[in-house]
């Protein structure tokens, strides 16, 4: 849409408007002698008109000739000018109406040439003059305000992305909608019904003159009047509701979760201060969004909700957990045999494998140490049969690497046995570190006791092994998944008492 063309068009229609009151008038007085003058008046009006139109325009054209490209300082000023565009505009109409109607006044265009006004005093003759030019003057500086307020409306709703810098700035720092709403009262309200009461008081002796009667006075002022505030009602409406539509469109796509939308702020009243404040919330709720996306990434969801919730730390606390510890057998020697590229693409194939699991069992991914998982059931988040989860769980890891294949650059397949360690005991979990750097983990002897257990699988030759106290526990949950053998009581390292401990396979 080429908009300083729209602009132009918007200010031909102050001529046009003039040329209806100006011809309702001329019918009604049957004053079809004037109408050369009022056609020299008006084409002057349209040029002067669009001669100021040209420069009020000219800094948002050097905008939009290179809007890509343009400097801060280019864009800066076309969008102070964008927002006092409808004022401008306003004020040039306000002036040139003066003008307009006080020379076409002064050259009798409204009155015969053989009036006599020698029989009314001069004041009032001047002060009928002022009036009619103020009270005009405003009508039409009312009409095109709103006129180009509508253009600059659908200007900004195509250049906010590209101004977005500035659209922000001095919003809402005056009650611009007050102003818009009191000035509308009187001039829809108060002026029609002052500009008749005048005729008919004190300036009737010159309507008089102009050959109306007191039916033709009334009838001349209100359609007039009406003629003006009708067609701009139009366009009041649709400058009111743009900024509550646009700001009704943005709410309704961050509704469904759009973070990336952003409202154009349409006007520099209120609604323009909400729909920027918006803006500031959606930001926010984007940043939020990206925190969290990125804690999920690194962190558990569980853990990063609960660091969330928290507010950046989570309590300590001690509770009975089931512990998991996973290891790949033979890592060493296969990580020996592929570039250090195809080890982190098979790790995070494996690891995406056994994180699925975990958390559909409903347990977390505390850590990845090497190629080494250990995985909690029962903390953060509460979990009434985390031992037969975490058991489930590490049938289903079995099943998964059984199955999983990796293929190398150079057409090898590779598949990682994984040994697993369980146990279950009171652990302590909590957030640890410094102020600038913490992590989530759990302590305990029931951790240590997990960590020893997963290698004893080499010793037997087995892949899943668990204590008697997450057995026991699994059994009372209920569990039917698993067979166990009793490998008796082990001594493991750092402990002094044996434990007993159990090889699990599918039932």
């Amino acid at each position: 849409m080429n908009f300083q063309r729209a602009y132009f068009s918007r200010l031909l229609s102050l001529p046009l408007l003039d040329l209806g009151v100006t011809g309702i008038f001329i019918l009604v007085t049957e004053r079809y002698n004037v109408i050369g003058l009022v056609a020299i008046g008006l084409l002057l009006l349209t040029l002067i008109a669009l001669a100021i139109g040209y420069l009020l325009y000219r800094p948002i054209a050097q905008f939009e000739a290179d809007s890509e490209g343009a400097s801060a300082a280019i864009k800066r000023i076309a969008h102070t000018r964008l927002r006092r565009l409808p004022w401008y505009s306003a004020l040039m109409t306000f002036l040139l109406t003066a003008i307009y109607i006080f020379t076409a006044s002064s050259l009798r265009v409204y009155t015969p040439p053989d009036a006599p006004f020698g029989s009314i005093n001069t004041l009032t003759i001047a002060t009928s003059l002022v009036w009619y030019s103020t009270v005009f003057g405003f009508f039409y500086a009312y009409f095109v305000y709103y006129v180009v307020n509508d253009l600059v409306i659908k200007m900004r709703r195509s250049h906010h992305r590209r101004l977005a810098a500035f659209s922000e700035l001095e919003l809402a720092s005056h009650a611009r909608l007050v102003i818009k709403l009191t000035v509308s009262f009187i001039i829809i309200g108060i002026m029609p019904a002052l500009l008749v009461g005048l005729d008919l008081t004190l300036f009737e002796p010159i309507r008089t003159l102009q050959g109306l009667s007191t039916d033709q006075i009334i009838a001349l002022d209100l359609i007039c009047a009406l003629f003006v505030v009708a067609v701009s009602i139009v366009f009041v409406n649709r400058s009111l509701l743009a900024p509550i539509n646009e700001l009704t469109l943005a709410q309704a796509q961050v509704q469904k979760g759009n973070y990336q939308h952003q409202a154009a702020v349409l006007t520099d009243d209120e609604l323009g201060g909400v729909t920027a404040r918006f803006n500031v919330m959606v930001d926010a709720l984007r940043e939020r969004e990206l925190i969290k996306s990125a804690l999920n990434r690194h962190l558990t969801p569980s853990v990063a909700a609960e660091l969330i919730r928290q507010g950046g730390t989570i309590s300590s606390r001690s509770v009975e957990a089931t512990v998991m510890f996973t290891d790949i057998d033979g890592f060493t020697n296969i990580a020996e045999s592929l570039a250090p590229e195809e080890t982190i693409e098979m790790l995070n194939a494996y690891f995406a494998m056994i994180n699925a699991i975990i958390e559909e069992a409903g347990g977390v991914v505390n850590n990845f140490i090497g190629d080494a998982v250990v995985a909690l059931f029962n903390v953060p988040t509460n979990h009434p049969q985390h031992a037969r989860a975490a058991v489930v769980a590490a049938l289903s890891i079995q099943e998964g690497t059984n199955h999983q294949i990796f293929r190398t650059a150079d057409g090898r397949e590779i598949r990682l046995a994984t040994r697993i360690g369980i146990n279950t005991g009171i652990v302590c979990a909590g957030t640890i570190g410094s102020n600038e750097r913490q992590g989530y983990t759990v302590y305990g002897d029931a951790v240590n006791l997990a960590a020893r257990i997963e290698p004893l699988n080499k010793q037997f030759n087995t892949r899943i092994l668990a204590s008697q106290r997450t057995l026991t526990l699994a059994l009372e949950q209920g569990m039917v998944e698993a067979a166990h053998t009793n490998l008796g009581d082990i001594t493991v390292a750092g402990r002094s008492q044996p434990v007993t401990v159990y090889a699990l396979s599918p039932a």
